[in-house]
């Protein structure tokens, strides 16, 4: 149930994050097949150098975006286990509630706000 500023409840925050979780694995095995079926074009050879650098472009550019679904998979996959653990929301630094606005926009949060902040001016 929404609370009364709008935000998400933990419950229905694990169902968005279920949610996203099923739409980034979707997104990733397309993405997997697209990468396939790219390499196995460039493996009939490339017709002239132009299209061998059009190959090297558009595979480099498919890998970097594979790159970016695994990173985004991995973080959803962490914020599951913590929130089948419990420890979802909870700031790992200072131990204070992660505000639900925020993890309604970045799920796998391990901060608050303040403590991301400090984190970042450290850097």
């Amino acid at each position: 149930m929404a609370t009364l500023e709008g935000t998400l409840d933990k419950a229905q925050l694990g169902v968005l994050l279920k949610a996203r979780y099923d739409e980034t694995a979707e997104q990733l095995r397309v993405q997997s097949e697209s990468v396939r079926q790219l390499r196995r074009s460039g493996d009939q050879g490339p017709g002239d150098v132009a299209d061998a650098g059009t190959m090297v472009s558009d595979t480099e550019q498919q890998d970097l975006l594979t790159a970016a679904l695994d990173d985004h998979m991995r973080k959803l996959t962490d914020a599951l286990a913590r929130f089948e653990s419990g420890a979802l929301g909870t700031c790992d630094s200072c131990g204070q509630e992660i505000p639900l606005a925020r993890m309604e926009i970045m799920p796998w949060s391990t901060h608050c706000v303040k403590c991301q902040a400090a984190a970042e001016r450290w850097r």
